[in-house]
């Protein structure tokens, strides 16, 4: 296997009132033109579950499941990965200098991000077209 290199762009900040992504000031150049995305997609690094623990978890059992089946991680949103990486679609609502102000973001304060990018209509899959395993049709509704 090889190895290689991650570097974090800027990290999540929530506050009481607001939620954003703070970009380093190396990379702010790169925010030319966001503003005129309406959603971007968010990739950062599960930081709190970056353990030996996490990083051997292949099992788990997906929660809000009105049935819990054990699972492969692949097979799920877990934060327990090989690679503890995140992703979430957020909706931007502003951008201020090298702060993009999101709506919302399953992270936590302090979170590292490791890249941003625009999200466009094709990344949408019609709900009609989603194959899921029976375990998981309860999120449909």
């Amino acid at each position: 296997m090889s190895s290689f290199n991650v570097y974090q762009i800027g990290e999540v900040k929530i506050e009481q009132d607001s939620c954003y992504i703070e970009i380093c000031a190396p990379y702010t150049l790169g925010l030319q033109h966001i503003e005129k995305f309406g959603h971007i997609i968010v990739m950062w690094w599960i930081s709190m579950r970056d353990t030996p623990k996490d990083r051997a978890t292949l099992l788990v059992t997906p929660p809000r499941l009105s049935n819990p089946v054990e699972t492969g991680v692949f097979s799920s949103r877990s934060p327990s990965r090989p690679n503890p990486i995140g992703l979430t679609k957020v909706k931007l609502l502003k951008v201020e200098n090298n702060r993009l102000y999101i709506d919302r973001i399953d992270a936590l304060d302090d979170t590292p991000v490791l890249d941003i990018k625009p999200y466009l209509p094709g990344d949408s899959v019609p709900l009609s077209d989603i194959r899921l395993p029976e375990w998981f049709e309860s999120l449909k509704d």
